[in-house]
């Protein structure tokens, strides 16, 4: 029997899965699979029938033969890793939400430790739509660590007057004409943002820090502030309000 508008109201939970499974017809980086989830085993033959009827390009199509720890069983649907991937994704998400009522979907892609709301938008940047571009959740830290400490190095160097600032396992390394220090590394991003991080309050100025270390520092500082707080040392650049943390090592 076919499936009508609504048919599926109360058993389809606004919960998808990208790339967090193994696929059955491919490597992972070739394959993507994506996982709805229902309340009932029978709603999952019903959704899982209803998808083979359909037109899209899937590989395969299969329900979980157990529930999850939370009850609840999955639908897992099999795509090739194209440019494709997302529009299908989406369209399939629209045609699924005919049978289950307007929902709330959140996605859990295999890249975010959190869910994110369903956006195309948003899912362009944690979803690989090639297999080159494919990375594990480990891969991906690795890379925004790279990028992380390049971005630190460059906003050092492009701002100070420091001949070198190398961070390395936490460790800041700077050296001028005539100094080297190195720091401990604590944060570093937007000021209000990466100051709250780090329990730290840009009123807490502290009048006892190292003056030996502050003056060194202060001849190091180029167009940065050198701020003091809480026996911590805060780089802040004026022009784009971002702040770099570390304390003496």
């Amino acid at each position: 029997m076919s499936l009508k508008e609504n048919d599926l109201n109360g058993v389809v939970l606004p919960k998808i899965s990208i790339d967090e499974f193994e696929p059955k017809t491919g490597e992972k980086e070739n394959i993507s699979v994506v996982g709805f989830y229902v309340s009932e085993s029978q709603a999952g033959d019903d959704l899982a029938n209803f998808i083979n009827k359909g037109a899209l390009p899937y590989r395969d199509v299969e329900v979980s033969p157990n529930p999850t720890e939370d009850n609840e069983f999955m639908v897992f649907v099999e795509f090739d890793r194209n440019e494709e991937l997302l529009p299908t994704i989406q369209t399939l998400v629209d045609d699924i939400s005919h049978l289950s009522g307007d929902l709330d979907w959140q996605v859990k892609p295999l890249v975010s430790e959190e869910a994110v709301a369903f956006d195309l938008s948003i899912l362009a940047e944690l979803v690989a739509q090639t297999p080159e571009t494919y990375q594990t959740l480990d891969q991906r830290k690795e890379m925004e660590a790279l990028d992380k400490t390049t971005s630190i190095e460059h906003f050092l160097m492009d701002n100070t007057n420091l001949t070198q600032a190398i961070l390395n396992d936490n460790i800041l390394d700077l050296k001028d004409y005539k100094y080297s220090v190195q720091l401990e590394f604590i944060n570093f991003g937007e000021g209000k943002l990466a100051l709250s991080e780090s329990g730290l309050s840009e009123l807490a100025i502290d009048s006892d820090f190292d003056h030996t270390l502050l003056k060194t520092l202060e001849s190091m500082r180029g167009s940065l502030n050198i701020i003091p707080i809480n026996k911590h040392i805060v780089f802040h650049s004026p022009a784009t309000d971002q702040v770099l943390i570390a304390r003496p090592c």
